[in-house]
């Protein structure tokens, strides 16, 4: 019996050094990646409605350039809408979000195609399990797959991939805080390289029962390429119905045309697709 008892022992110690030091077998021990979405949807917690006044800021190519800075408010309702207006001398955008539509109207005219950098809200109107889910998988990621990796020295559950491998899309989480902390986005369509977009959100505060983030980095192929501060956040603000309605911002499109001179809409529709090109370029 004794012999037994030791044989045993030395065994269940073999199996436990064998799943600390093996990475194959620890990923059986990780989470999976439903459940890290449950545990992420409770931490960002519920918010109904928010305004936020931010700036945005727009890094050039060359690093010793300053950025550009623009006044940018946000609106969101939650779940299904959101709104973003910029106003400057050099241009006035307005992005507006209905569930899976959405458009955007730059100085009075409608832009075509979208703008990889507006992707960033989709997470944070996203607020329960399923429409997490459902979110990432329209970016792209394998909500199936999760392994444990870290992040600029904090520990997080990586979805869709198996780290340290990144070059596919992913989400990271604080494996503490289960907030999320990195959207990598891989554009797999390019024949000579990837094209990576990752939107790190950072300094997440209190808000009414959730938690939203005060800023939110953009790199693109590991280059700095804008951020947005939040200045100042309100919650539960009066909004107008049209301000949040996509036929009444189509209709304020529709009437700009009606009432601009043929020659000058020519001139406003080229001027309007070099702003698109400086504005809405996908991975640069």
């Amino acid at each position: 019996m004794k012999r037994t008892s030791i044989i045993a022992a030395w065994a269940m110690f073999s199996v436990m050094f064998l799943t600390a030091t093996t990475p194959g077998q620890a990923v059986a021990y990780v989470l999976e990646g439903p459940h890290v979405l449950e545990l992420s949807a409770e931490a960002m917690g519920k918010i109904a409605a928010l305004q936020a006044n931010q700036k945005l800021l727009i890094y050039p190519q060359m690093p010793e350039t300053a950025p550009t800075v623009y006044d940018e408010t946000a609106t969101y309702v939650m779940p299904e809408r959101f709104r973003s207006d910029l106003v400057s001398d050099q241009i006035q955008r307005t992005h507006l979000v209905f569930a899976d539509s959405s458009i955007t109207v730059i100085d009075g005219r409608m832009a075509v195609g979208e703008d990889p950098f507006d992707l960033y809200q989709q997470l944070l109107r996203s607020r329960t399990r399923p429409r997490l889910m459902r979110t990432l998988n329209r970016l792209g990621v394998e909500t199936a797959i999760t392994s444990l990796g870290r992040l600029e020295e904090t520990v997080v559950f990586v979805l869709g991939a198996r780290y340290p491998d990144e070059s596919v899309s992913q989400l990271a989480i604080d494996k503490e805080t289960f907030l999320p902390v990195r959207l990598l986005l891989v554009d797999r369509g390019v024949a000579d390289a990837d094209r990576r977009l990752e939107i790190f959100y950072r300094n997440w505060q209190k808000v009414q029962n959730g938690w939203f983030p005060f800023q939110v980095d953009f790199t693109i192929n590991g280059r700095l390429a804008r951020e947005i501060r939040v200045a100042d956040l309100r919650t539960n603000p009066s909004i107008p119905a049209d301000l949040m309605d996509l036929e009444a911002l189509k209709a304020s499109v529709a009437l700009h045309d009606t009432d601009t001179p043929q020659a000058q809409k020519q001139e406003a529709v080229d001027a309007v697709q070099r702003a698109v090109q400086d504005f809405q370029k996908k991975f640069e």
